[in-house]
Parts: structure tokens; C-alpha cells; sequence
């Protein structure tokens, strides 16, 4: 059968099943980021502070989820309260540093932090990391200890090289064999980053005692390196490429829109956000939620402008609510309570990179220089 007409019969299958499936419409959050001073966004608006590229919001609504951004910069009874409502979270690509203050890693600290805690008692609540989000998920679950090394792996479309056992994965788990047939011949991931993970590193940090590889591929250069990975124990996704690139993006010619990339994109939301329909969570009441989506700004048209998304969802300080309360990091002190269960280990890892945080403060690495990710 020729892929365009796969392509089609899959999109009715899925069509089908999911309007069998429950009338679920998750919301997940999306973590915003900072905005630099001297960047194409500042010098064409004025005071916008942060970002989300709105291909990852299209990304999610693609596969019938609804979106509401997680400020960069707040407290962290802003996040608890968050996510006791929301269904999961998605932390995007993009650049910024691991530790710039009150910034995109403080926050995703914060928020994995959470995370672990509502699944540990009980509570389901995904999370996915995109390139720089994956990068942020081994770091921060690794103590604030960088595993990354460095590679070339920039303007890349490459097919999926899954490992043997892929079919253990609960991302591949109940894959249809068509489409993975796809994934593994044509060239469907889109990879644009400057780190990556290798599983030489992952096995002598004892990383993978925590972290399942699902599928690997080769930079420029020819080093290998991790491009999809699954959490042992929690319902945490990474993958160093772009699942949404294909389906939303059009300013980089290297970026494949094909079907069978389309299609590949759209398995990964689709898998996702059927995730984030197992999580019970809601906000109080319909007033709340509908002035925490997403659909209370616009976004604005930045490809025109030299951006290299098509679209972005702009913020200010005001409408992150941080000119009523201040800049509002840094409540998380040395007196507060630990968010991570006392001695807590990943998986059955037992060695020093496997465990946890057990303070609540920002986890920097000493080398600001290695923490900075242009990972797009």
C-alpha cells in the first residue's frame, strides 16, 4: 500500500477509535520560557519576557488536548497549585540556560519535582520532554548532574533506529506494526540540537537502571546517541527530536513533511495526550479553567520576522501575574519541607546519579557554560 494511502486509512482508524474511547478532553501544561534582552523578540515587542512556540500547542490540540502555560518565575505554591489541576506537562525545546534563575530549569524543577510526588501517591501525571525538555528531565532527575556531551546533531531527518526490545516500551507497546514500519524506514524525526545523550554514559552513571532507551540515531559526526527514552517507574517521555515540527513548522527546508513524518508526529501526541487522559485532575470549576487556557492570548506571527517557529505565544511580566507579586523564585529555602520522600530512588538504581533531589532548591551544575542548549 502506498503511504499517502496508509496515511489515510490510519488517520480513520485513529478517527474511530478515539471517538470510541472516552469523551476526554485532557489539559496539559506547557512551560513557557525567558525571553533574552538582546533576542529577535525584544527588539520587535516590547516587554515580553517569555515564550511558547505555538507549534507545541497546536501539537497537542492535534490529538484532542486542551493547553494552559506554566509561567516561568513564580512561587512554588504556583506550581502545586497548578498541578493538582492540569494533566499532564510538556516541556518544550528551545534555548535558554540550566541555570538561569527563576527561568525555564527552576521551574521545570519545580514542576518534576510535583510530578513525582502526585505519582507516588497515587495521582497520574504524565510528563514529555522535547529536546531541550528531555535534556532538562535526565538533569534534573539526575541531581542537577550533566550527563550531556557534546554533538552535532542540527537540521538532521533521520528515521527511528528502535532498540530490540521496543515492544516492551509503553511508547511502543501497542504500536501498529504499519506505522512502525514507517517510522524505522523513512525519515520522520526531525533533530535539531548541539547535546545529546549517549547509553555508554547512561550505563556507567547507572542511568539506566532509571531510564528505558527506546531508540537511538547518530549525529553528523557518527556518535550515537539516545533519541527516545521512557522512565522506569514514572510516566515520564523523552525524545531529543521534534515530533511536532513536521506536523506545525515550515520555515526550515531540512524539516520532512511527508506523510509518514506527519503520521509519526501525530503518533507521538496521540500518545501523549491519551496519557493525560488517565489523570483524574480538574480545575474547581468552568470559570477557573477557561481563564487558565491558552485561548486567553494570541498568538503572534514570528516566522516573518527571522524566528525560526512560524508562530509564538508572547508574555509580560503582568500577564505572568509577577509585576503584582514580584519576581516570586526563591521561596523554596533551605526551612521548607522536602518535596522528594526521604532517600527516594529512581527505578532500582543505588547509584549517586540515580537519586533524587532532597532539597528544593534550584540544582546547578558549576559549569554555567555546558548547561546552555540551543536545542530548537
Amino acid at each position: 500500500m502506498q503511504p499517502h494511502r496508509l496515511f489515510g486509512c490510519l488517520l480513520v482508524l485513529g478517527s474511530l477509535l478515539l471517538a470510541a474511547s472516552a469523551d476526554s478532553s485532557p489539559i496539559v501544561g506547557v512551560l513557557a520560557q525567558e525571553v533574552y534582552s538582546d533576542g529577535l523578540i525584544s527588539h520587535h515587542f516590547e516587554n515580553k519576557t517569555s515564550y511558547i512556540a505555538a507549534s507545541y500547542v497546536k501539537y497537542l490540540e492535534s490529538a484532542g488536548a486542551r493547553v494552559v502555560p506554566i509561567w516561568i518565575g513564580r512561587n512554588r505554591s504556583y506550581y502545586e497549585d497548578l498541578m493538582h489541576k492540569i494533566n499532564g506537562v510538556l516541556l518544550p525545546g528551545g534555548a535558554t540556560w540550566f541555570n538561569q534563575t527563576d527561568g525555564y530549569a527552576d521551574a521545570g524543577e519545580h514542576l518534576l519535582q510535583l510530578a513525582v510526588q502526585l505519582n507516588d501517591n497515587g495521582t497520574f501525571m504524565p510528563v514529555w520532554g522535547t529536546c531541550l525538555g528531555m535534556e532538562l528531565l535526565v538533569y534534573k532527575l539526575a541531581n542537577g548532574t550533566d550527563h550531556r556531551i557534546n554533538c552535532r546533531g542540527t537540521g538532521m531527518a533521520l528515521p527511528m533506529e528502535l532498540k530490540e526490545d521496543y515492544k516492551q516500551s509503553r511508547l511502543f507497546n501497542a504500536s501498529n506494526e504499519a506505522v512502525v514500519a514507517l517510522m524505522v524506514k523513512e525519515n520522520v524525526t526531525y533533530h535539531w540540537h548541539q547535546f545529546c545523550y549517549t547509553e555508554a554514559d547512561f550505563a556507567r552513571d547507572q542511568l539506566n537502571k532509571s531510564w528505558r532507551v527506546v531508540s537511538v540515531n547518530s549525529d553528523l559526526d557518527g556518535i550515537e546517541f539516545i533519541s527516545a527514552m521512557e522512565h522506569i517507574k514514572y510516566p515520564f517521555y523523552g525524545v531529543q527530536f521534534h515530533p511536532e515540527k513536521p506536523l506545525f513548522e515550515f520555515v526550515k527546508p531540512s524539516i520532512p513533511h511527508s506523510p509518514a513524518a506527519v503520521l509519526s508526529g501525530q503518533y507521538f501526541a496521540d500518545f501523549f495526550v491519551n496519557e493525560a487522559r488517565r489523570s483524574p485532575q480538574s480545575f474547581a470549576n468552568a470559570t477557573e479553567e477557561a481563564r487558565a487556557l491558552i485561548y486567553n492570548y494570541k498568538p503572534e506571527y514570528t516566522s516573518i520576522l527571522g524566528s525560526t517557529y512560524i508562530q509564538q505565544y508572547l508574555f509580560t511580566d503582568k500577564e505572568m501575574q509577577l509585576e503584582e507579586t514580584g519576581f516570586e523564585g526563591g521561596d523554596d529555602g533551605d526551612d521548607e519541607p522536602s518535596y522528594y520522600p526521604p532517600g527516594h530512588v529512581y527505578g532500582d538504581g543505588n547509584g549517586a546519579a540515580a537519586m533524587l533531589s532532597l532539597g528544593t532548591g534550584p540544582l546547578l551544575a558549576p559549569l554555567a557554560i555546558r548547561l546552555f542548549s540551543i536545542d530548537f
